[in-house]
């Protein structure tokens, strides 16, 4: 299992291909345990595009 520093303001974070069952990719990766206790732990993240990326957390 992966340490981040206790301080850490950044994470990078690698991510792995999945194959979906229609046969398309997606790309899985696992959230830093700090990212999620920050988001008091959600069980599902929104991804919103625009000039910028937003994270937030949301409910299924």
């Amino acid at each position: 299992m992966t340490r981040w520093k206790k301080d850490a303001k950044e994470f990078v974070v690698s991510l792995n291909k999945s194959k979906n069952r229609d046969g398309s990719e997606s790309l899985i990766c696992r959230i830093p345990k700090p990212i999620a206790e920050s988001l008091n732990n959600p069980d599902s993240l929104l991804f919103k595009l625009g000039k910028n990326i937003v994270v937030t957390a949301a409910k299924k």
